[in-house]
Order: C-alpha cells, then structure tokens, then sequence
C-alpha cells in the first residue's frame, strides 16, 4: 500500500483522539473508506498537518483498529454490536471484519459485547474466571 518513499506511518483524528497505526494495519480491514482516504491517486488532498481527520467515535475505532492488529476484537464495555456494525457500514469493511461483528451480534439480536462484560461482573462476583474462547477483554 505504501509507495516508494511513502511512509508506512499514519495519523489520524477519530473524533478527537490520535491514532498512529501502519498503513498494513488498516489495509487489514479492507476499508474501501480508508483505503481510499490514503491512496495518492484519490484526488483528496494531503492535510498540510499530515494528520487525517474522522468525524466517528474513537471507542469504535480503537476497536476496529485492534482488530487489524490482532485479527480479534478486544471489546471494552463501551462499545456495542451495534456501533460497530454502522461504523463498518461507514468505513465500507471488508467481508472478513463484517463476518467477526456479525458472529458478536448472533446471540438473538443481544448485544454480545454487552453481555460478556455483564457475564463477566457476574463471574468475578463468585471469583469463578471467566475465560471466553473468541472475545477478550
């Protein structure tokens, strides 16, 4: 993704929170929006600040973004199926990253992430561990 010359480096203002990721790991998530964003041939202009900016929650992103990084969502309790379901819908993801939410919102429209960490609380009250085979925390 990364021309000659180019850095491999990326800043961006999701919501008013930097990010500094690689462009390897955002061409993970096969984000038309972001891959389009970055390209030098998109007829966007380069910010003169080199810093692109994103009017969507950083919450979700640093979700999204873990998720090219790890090939796993690292949830935190503030993020839902559903955000990261219109936040897909946003960045235009990739058919992979869409599958990985899709399984997160199965459990009969429940939100997954939710009630993990409601699971979780429940657990640490017994001090039972609580050990999920696809979602961590």
């Amino acid at each position: 993704m990364a021309e000659d010359g180019e850095s491999d480096w990326v800043r961006l203002n999701v919501g008013g929170t930097m990010f500094e990721t690689t462009r390897t790991t955002l061409a993970r998530l096969k984000s038309q929006f972001l891959d389009r964003l970055l390209a030098e041939d998109s007829g966007f202009s380069r910010p003169a600040d080199g810093v692109y900016k994103i009017d969507r929650d950083p919450e979700v992103f640093r979700v999204l973004l873990n998720f090219g990084r790890h090939g796993q969502f690292l949830l935190n309790s503030h993020v839902t199926a559903a955000m990261l379901e219109a936040d897909a819908d946003f960045y235009i993801l990739g058919q992979y990253v869409r599958l990985a939410i899709d399984a997160l919102s199965e459990d009969s429209g429940a939100d997954s992430a939710q009630k993990y960490f409601e699971a979780k609380k429940a657990m640490r009250k017994r001090n039972h561990p609580l050990t999920p085979s696809s979602v961590k925390h």
